[in-house]
């Protein structure tokens, strides 16, 4: 069978259903095996916890402490989606600020992404690629790093996979799609909590529609229901949770060609990541182009003329991403990065020479790809991670949680996980500091509370002390400046 024929993990030998078993099995072990203690500084995490422990609680969704700054929109928006903190919210209910059994279940949403992937792409590769693509996913680094944070990415991905799953499987036919209700209605379901879990899931409607009307010429049915379904569970959902003003269109403003050629810059170069090895970044940097080159000869070759919705959904995810300000970065490209190995492996199983050159260039690529993942775990860092699990941070936190009182308002350069640790009010820094951003900043909290951090002091001692603001408490990383008091 060639490798571009439609194939089946059904089709697979016992042998083959075996490994990919194992494959799935090692990776998740391999993966627990590599937790570290603690967590970075991030900011989403924080305000995804917060989500969680609401809902876990009984109290307001979007009550998280955390102040929304206009001049500092891309830290985040006031309340995230729903579906996210949803699933945190039984793990929080059962083990509290649990970073180990909140990363045990991100890893138990990664490995049955890695299953949907491998047995969507088995259709376009042959076993031996399929279970390449099982392995180089499996114990990727790029993705143990990413497990190292609780992000919505790690549902989403997931989500994402699986519509294009149930898709190519009642779609991929083109000379008999499915005709039927039940299809239609899981794929909008399934759209449905791509959105709600991450916002960037609305390019999977027009999508859809793309996809379908590039197919068969038409609007369809199939695509009107689903996308029907999709609009009616998010009407339900806006109806049971009413939350509104998330602050995302107020990122609109920062818009322009350097923000346009920076995130079009970094969202490229982000695909040869899979190719770090720890040591030598112009060998990352050399091979990661050529690799990713192939990936998107692989992407046209897999998508002429009759492209599916991976191939659409993908294009549309990408262009959003480089459009919208401070979109950048591999965790931004995280969704695209399952369908580029496949492309990758697609490639290479269609390369224009023998069946023995074929075979030739898969082995070098899975032998070279493992031994960057073997240097860049060899470069790796496995302790305490650096962030509010420190000890500067925690004894900041306390004195915070003793000496803030309800009511008031901290300025803090990590507002949602102050807010998260102590309960209490916190608005960020702005972006573009400047006297007249940070005089609006202490207007809008108001603010009482300003915490800085021992690197900020240059910048920051004089703007504060002209604004009657004195250092109250401190320590060996952070400054608690409270107002003077009036004479």
């Amino acid at each position: 069978m060639e490798a571009t024929d439609c194939q089946s993990v059904h089709g697979w030998t016992s042998l083959q259903k075996g490994l990919f078993a194992a494959l799935l099995v090692a990776a998740f072990l391999f993966q627990i095996t590599l937790m570290r203690e603690g967590h970075d500084w991030g900011g989403d995490f924080a305000q995804y916890l917060s989500h969680a422990r609401n809902l876990a609680t009984y109290h307001d969704y979007a009550d998280t402490g955390y102040v929304y700054n206009p001049d500092a929109a891309v830290i985040g928006p006031r309340a995230y989606p729903p579906i996210f903190p949803l699933f945190l919210a039984p793990i929080y209910a059962i083990f509290g600020v649990n970073y180990t059994a909140f990363r045990v279940a991100m890893i138990l949403l990664f490995v049955p992404m890695v299953g949907v992937s491998t047995i969507l792409f088995a259709r376009r590769l042959s076993a031996t690629a399929s279970l390449c693509f099982t392995g180089l996913i499996g114990f990727c680094p790029i993705f143990w790093d990413f497990h190292l944070s609780i992000l919505s990415e790690h549902l989403f991905v997931l989500w994402w996979m699986l519509t294009f799953y149930v898709y190519q499987r009642y779609r991929g036919n083109t000379d008999q799609p499915s005709q039927h209700l039940g299809p239609a209605i899981l794929t909008g379901l399934l759209i449905y909590l791509a959105i709600g879990t991450r916002t960037v899931g609305i390019v999977l409607p027009p999508a859809l529609l793309v996809t379908e009307a590039i197919l068969y010429r038409r609007l369809t049915r199939f695509a009107v229901i689903s996308i029907t379904a999709a609009i009616v569970f998010y009407a339900i959902h806006k109806f049971l949770l009413p939350v509104g003003g998330s602050g995302y269109l107020d990122q609109l403003s920062e818009i322009n060609l350097r923000s346009l050629a920076s995130n079009l810059f970094s969202d490229s170069v982000s695909f040869v990541f899979f190719w770090k090895n720890g040591f030598a970044k112009w060998l990352t940097a050399a091979t990661g182009l050529v690799l990713t080159v192939v990936g998107l000869i692989g992407f046209c070759k897999e998508s002429w003329p009759r492209p599916q919705l991976l191939a659409i959904a993908s294009v549309f995810y990408f262009l959003l991403i480089v459009v919208w300000p401070g979109a950048n970065g591999i965790r931004m490209i995280w969704p695209l990065l399952p369908g580029f190995l496949f492309w990758v492996l697609y490639a290479l199983e269609n390369v224009p020479t023998s069946t023995q050159w074929r075979k030739i260039c898969l082995t070098v690529f899975v032998i070279f790809t493992l031994a960057c993942y073997a240097g860049q775990y060899s470069a790796s860092e496995f302790g305490l991670l650096e962030g509010p699990e420190i000890p500067a941070a925690q004894q900041l936190f306390a004195e915070v949680t003793t000496s803030v009182k309800p009511e008031e308002v901290c300025l803090f350069f990590k507002p949602r996980v102050l807010a998260f640790y102590t309960r209490r009010s916190s608005i960020g820094y702005p972006i573009q500091l400047s006297p007249e951003s940070l005089d609006r900043t202490l207007e809008t909290g108001p603010v009482d509370v300003v915490i800085t951090k021992s690197e900020q002091l240059v910048e920051l001692e004089p703007l504060l002390t002209q604004r009657g603001f004195h250092v109250d408490w401190s320590n060996a990383e952070f400054q608690l400046w409270r107002k003077n008091a009036t004479p």
